[in-house]
């Protein structure tokens, strides 16, 4: 079949009910038939809120795998539910983390502020507007990290660009989140429901993944 037509910017099938059909069929190799079922984020795509980010459906998920050449005999297409899972609830908390920092670098108006523009329609929440996996480019904090106190290597980095915009004006600024992500062996749990996390459950501490950590910092 013709290869999906990929966006430059986030490496993902370019999305148009034709990809979103065609990527929805079972892949070649594949022996049992997985869901198709999506689920929406939390994640704004736009600062006005009023659309999110649609995670991919586990058979979105494997056909991912399968056109990035990553199956192995270890991938089983019945683990692709608990997979999509535990990627939906990481994502989630990585939002959460930068929605912590945007409370700092941006903070929210103040009550005259919000008075004086009760009437201005100028969004103002910050919005996920690009966003790029880069598993094999390492951050130099976590080359530092690694190299000079043995601290172990991420699993996967991503960059992360959120969108600001002033709520005095409409004008708008991009800045660009690093994340490293990190497995915690000792911190994994086997108990029910685990591998089937809610999207807002959580991961780090005090969350249901508590073996998934992320350090999440605007870029230098």
């Amino acid at each position: 079949s013709r290869p999906l037509p990929m966006d430059p910017t986030n490496n993902m099938p370019i999305v148009n009910p034709s990809t979103i059909a065609r990527n929805s069929l079972p892949a070649p190799q594949q022996s049992a038939p997985l869901p198709t079922d999506r689920t929406a984020s939390t994640i704004p795509k736009s600062s006005s809120g009023s659309e999110t980010w649609t995670y991919p459906s586990p058979q979105m998920f494997y056909n991912a795998l399968a056109r990035k050449g990553k199956l192995d005999e270890e991938t089983k297409e019945e683990d692709m539910i608990s997979v999509v899972a535990i990627h939906n609830c990481m994502n989630e908390g990585t939002w959460d983390r930068i929605l912590q920092w945007e409370k700092v670098l941006s903070p929210p108006p103040s009550n005259d502020d919000k008075e004086s523009n009760e009437n201005n329609n100028n969004a103002v929440g910050p919005a996920l507007t690009k966003f790029m996996g880069r598993p094999t480019d390492l951050s130099p904090k976590a080359f530092f990290k690694h190299y000079l106190f043995n601290h172990p290597l991420p699993f996967d980095r991503h960059d992360w660009t959120v969108t600001r915009t002033d709520p005095t004006d409409g004008s708008t600024k991009d800045v660009r989140y690093v994340i490293d992500y990190y497995h915690d062996d000792n911190a994994a749990k086997d108990e029910e429901g685990s591998g089937l996390p809610a999207m807002n459950e959580g991961i780090g501490s005090g969350g249901k993944i508590q073996s998934l950590l992320v350090d999440v910092r605007p870029a230098a």
